[in-house]
């Protein structure tokens, strides 16, 4: 018969920071989840802030969006986290300005190393640049830098960094075209 008790599972989380998650989960489940939809992202965004995630003006996170550890998340200006999104925030993850993160998306910071049996925690840090659109239902793993301006099609598995300007769909996730902007119309014909 083999004997296990050497391959034990060995948890590297600081009991301080388990009591941080811990004091978070419950603040998340009592005043952060049960936010009507669309309204009170303001309230939102400060019990987030109160934790440590550093927010831009003029961002919004969906009141069933979960933040596993809202100390490792920085969102610039006007970006969005959808309906259902996951942050897994073991390490740190960065989100551009004017970014969409479309609901059912979930963005992996941390996995376990299965060179070892015995399972060790591993973490890298995501970052997301500006103008770029995760959509619906989306993976993003650990270690991932999608570049800025780049749409990540829905239902995509992010493995790779993404080049910047380009669309990306797929498991995994490669580019299937360049990302072409049209001009923004002169604020005279908006008017009209």
């Amino acid at each position: 018969m083999t004997d296990f008790s050497s391959l034990r599972y060995v948890d590297s989380i600081p009991r301080s920071q388990k009591v941080k998650r811990g004091i978070w989960v419950v603040v998340w489940l009592l005043l952060f989840r049960p936010t009507p939809r669309g309204i009170f992202n303001g309230w939102r965004i400060f019990l987030l802030r109160l934790f440590g995630a550093r927010i831009g003006k003029g961002s919004k996170v969906a009141a069933s969006c979960f933040v596993w550890a809202p100390w490792n998340l920085e969102m610039g200006e006007l970006s969005v986290l959808g309906d259902s999104v996951d942050c897994y925030t073991m390490d740190r993850i960065t989100i551009g300005s004017k970014v969409a993160v479309s609901q059912r998306s979930f963005l992996c910071t941390g996995s376990h190393d299965i060179g070892s049996l015995r399972r060790p925690l591993t973490t890298k840090p995501i970052a997301i640049g500006d103008h770029c659109w995760i959509a619906a239902e989306s993976m993003v793993m650990p270690g991932v830098t999608i570049a800025e301006g780049t749409v990540v099609g829905a239902r995509s598995l992010v493995t790779k960094d993404l080049p910047p300007w380009s669309v990306c769909a797929g498991h995994p996730c490669v580019v299937v075209k360049p990302r072409r902007v049209l001009p923004e119309p002169a604020a005279s014909e908006n008017a009209a």
